[in-house]
């Protein structure tokens, strides 16, 4: 499981939440994911019966078992709504505040709407969901759990009433959800309260971001964001900032207030005007293609005046119009960090210098860049100043000896160790000077900034020896923290003290923009911005130190003096460009042989699918002309049988068609014949027909003649004779 950012990462939030001391987030912002359809708004956060009292000075245990019953109280009422969260590789807290699994967290565990989600409840189990709404400026987050289910929840209070000293109870999982481990119970007071933040004295950590703040009757009146140095600087997001921006962050907006700042781009298009002229004469300067420092055209010819320690490797310069060209190192100032290039090109604007080396403290002064706005503004901190160097340590305990300091504690992880300096050793000489007491080999040190080497000869017993010692820094706890918070911000240079003399202002400029000019309200350059010393200064050298400076750097007077160190640096770049170059010869030439190589082989192959190639064409047209024969022999056999089956196709169509013609003539000889026979049979009926009516008419004359005689009497009947 990742852990989480510690408290020294730093969160922005409004302006009313910040505090002396550098405040830190608790979580970590979690990766980009797609966004997430709104979610409808959850009900208002119902009333509930006032908290309990509790008597604001606890006067013996009577008070504080009270109070123990209280907390607890909440605490078995509660801990089931309080989850881990999951976004992504980040980790934090979050409490449940709806039955249908709306889920408040810090802003900064959100980290995105839309992504996924897992929640990890107090016993272990988890539950699905997604990242709604963040308000950044505020760092007050939404979650939402898309399981189908019902969820323990915690009601949800109001801040406005809290008032310093109350009691409370914060829950969370410090530097993240653990097995086996519930959520973690925290009890303490209210220190301060605010629209827009709570202070209480319930310490927090990583991981506890997000997690809920109860009072006493177990309503959620904040969530846990970020902390400071002491525990008693744990900072929560009232749960009135939740209440009043409900809607935006349960449909996934993400957004911040956009404060009234010094550097915001009103205040500054109120110094375009004074800058006009002077942003003509400032160019960005590269470092092998990587931006390094601004520089100010000191020279219509092409002279340009830069920061010295951020120049390595090829150095080219951009103009206004964006044209680059390439620059030549041609003078150098240490003392004051400044370096001269020459560019070739005429008729460069011509800078306004101020004729005021002494601006007041509170003037207004600007940072300019190449751009119509100035990188920043400020004012003039102090009286113009000297910037001492640092002192480089060697980490040794010494003390006096007959024949020299003597090295008495070696401390821990210190240069002296690193090189092997034990106890005991005599120092005799550092560098090419004799030394003879600890005052001496200390005011020596004292001339060597830290990461400079000196040599020391050492007596050890009656051996004599020789260290090149790397000076370190000195650290204690005071110049810890204070350079962890000036560091904060934009960062400081590299090189950002040991100055002769400086004007120190407020500006808050990146590194990278050092080498360019400053200019007040009436518009002239009151010199060059040489180092970003900390978090709240920023020096320049001012003009009356520049003028002679430039024109020794110019005409050769201050040329380039490396130091050993840069020596030492070039000498390895050499060597390290003579390797790569003896490397890409070799690789060259390797690639030469194996293209050689690949080029025989390719040859040989290539002759062989000749070879082969042509094997297979022979073969083939071999094959095609057998093919050829055979198909010829095959047409003309074809051809035969065509032939046979088209004359014996005719025989039987001719012996068809004479079949034919005979089978037409016999039926039409049958018809003849039977046409005949009907033509018989029909004469022979007529005729039987006529002799029929004739035999008919002959019958009836003959009744009608046998009709006109008379007829015979009957002859009589006799009667039967009577039954016995």
């Amino acid at each position: 499981m990742k852990r989480l950012a510690p408290p020294r990462v730093w969160h922005s939030a409004r302006a009313a939440i910040l505090v002396t001391l550098a405040l830190a987030l608790l979580a970590a912002p979690a990766a980009v994911g797609l966004a997430q359809d709104p979610a409808p708004a959850a009900p208002p956060a119902p009333a509930a019966p006032p908290v309990p009292a509790v008597p604001a000075a606890l006067k013996g245990p009577d008070e504080l078992r009270a109070l123990e019953g209280q907390i607890k109280q909440v605490v078995a009422k509660q801990l089931p709504c309080v989850v881990g969260v999951r976004v992504g590789a980040g980790q934090g807290s979050g409490v449940i505040v709806t039955e249908d699994g709306f889920v408040l967290t810090a802003g900064h565990v959100v980290g995105k709407p839309g992504l996924d989600v897992v929640f990890i409840f107090a016993d272990g189990k988890t539950a699905k969901g997604k990242t709604l709404g963040m308000f950044k400026s505020a760092d007050a987050g939404l979650m939402k759990i898309t399981d189908p289910g019902k969820w323990p929840f915690a009601e949800r209070g109001k801040s406005a009433p809290l008032k310093p000293g109350d009691w409370c109870v914060a829950m969370g999982h410090p530097f993240g959800y653990t097995e086996g481990r519930p959520p973690v119970v925290r009890a303490g007071r209210i220190l301060q309260s605010g629209d827009s933040v709570i202070q209480t004295d319930c310490p927090l950590i990583a991981g506890d971001s997000g997690g809920p703040l109860f009072d006493l009757a177990g309503k959620v009146i904040g969530i846990n964001s970020r902390i400071g140095g002491p525990t008693s600087m744990n900072f929560h997001v009232p749960a009135d900032v939740f209440a009043a921006n409900w809607d935006r962050l349960a449909k996934g907006d993400e957004w911040e207030v956009t404060l009234p700042s010094r550097d915001s781009s009103d205040v500054k298009a109120a110094f375009r005007p004074a800058l006009a002229e002077v942003a003509k004469c400032v160019v960005r300067i590269k470092c092998d293609g990587k931006e390094a420092a601004l520089g100010t055209i000191v020279g219509p010819d092409g002279w340009i005046l830069t920061k010295a320690s951020e120049l390595k490797g090829k150095i080219t310069c951009q103009l206004r119009d964006g044209k680059e060209s390439e620059a030549r190192l041609v003078g150098a100032s240490p003392p004051f960090d400044l370096a001269m290039l020459k560019i070739e090109a005429a008729g460069l604007p011509a800078i306004p210098w101020s004729a005021d080396p002494n601006p007041a403290v509170g003037d207004w002064v600007a940072a300019v860049g190449p751009q119509d706005d100035p990188l920043a503004i400020g004012v003039i901190s102090v009286p113009r100043r000297r910037i001492p160097p640092p002192r480089g340590m060697l980490g040794v305990v010494l003390e006096d000896g007959k024949d020299g300091p003597v090295v008495r504690q070696v401390l821990p992880q210190s240069p002296a160790e690193k090189v092997g300096i034990k106890v005991d050793d005599v120092v005799t000489q550092v560098n090419d000077q004799a030394v003879k007491d600890r005052t001496q080999l200390i005011d020596f040190v004292k001339r060597f900034r830290p990461g400079e080497s000196i040599k020391l000869f050492l007596k050890r017993g009656q051996q004599k020896m020789e260290f090149s010692v790397t000076l370190g820094k000195v650290q204690t706890p005071g110049s810890q923290k204070q350079d962890m918070q000036n560091v904060s911000g934009t960062g400081i240079s590299g090189r950002h003290d040991d100055f002769p003399i400086v004007l120190q202002h407020d500006t808050a400029i990146r590194p990278a923009d050092c080498g360019g000019p400053l200019v007040d309200l009436s518009g002239r350059a009151l010199g060059v911005t040489v180092a970003r010393g900390g978090r709240t200064e920023t020096y320049t050298v001012p003009v009356d130190a520049l003028v002679t400076l430039m024109y020794d750097m110019m005409s050769g007077r201050l040329p380039v003096v490396k130091s050993e160190a840069d020596k030492k640096a070039e000498a390895e770049r050499a060597a390290k460009e003579a390797a790569a170059k003896a490397a890409m010869e070799k690789a060259a030439k390797e690639a030469a042989e194996q293209v050689v190589r690949a080029k025989s082989e390719a040859e040989k192959r290539a002759a062989e699918e000749k070879a082969a190639r042509e094997k297979a064409e022979a073969e083939k047209k071999a094959v095609e002309e057998r093919a050829a024969v055979e198909k010829a022999e095959l047409d003309k056999k074809l051809a035969a049988e065509t032939a046979a089956r088209t004359k014996a196709e005719a025989e039987r169509k001719a012996a068809q068609d004479q079949a034919a013609a005979e089978k037409t003539a016999r039926e039409k000889a049958e018809a003849e014949k039977k046409a005949a026979q009907d033509q018989a049979a029909a004469e022979r009926a007529a005729r039987e027909k006529a002799e029929a009516e004739k035999k008919a008419a002959e019958e009836r004359a003959a009744k009608a003649e046998a009709e006109k005689k008379p007829q015979p009497a009957p002859p009589p009947q006799e009667k039967p004779a009577p039954k016995p």
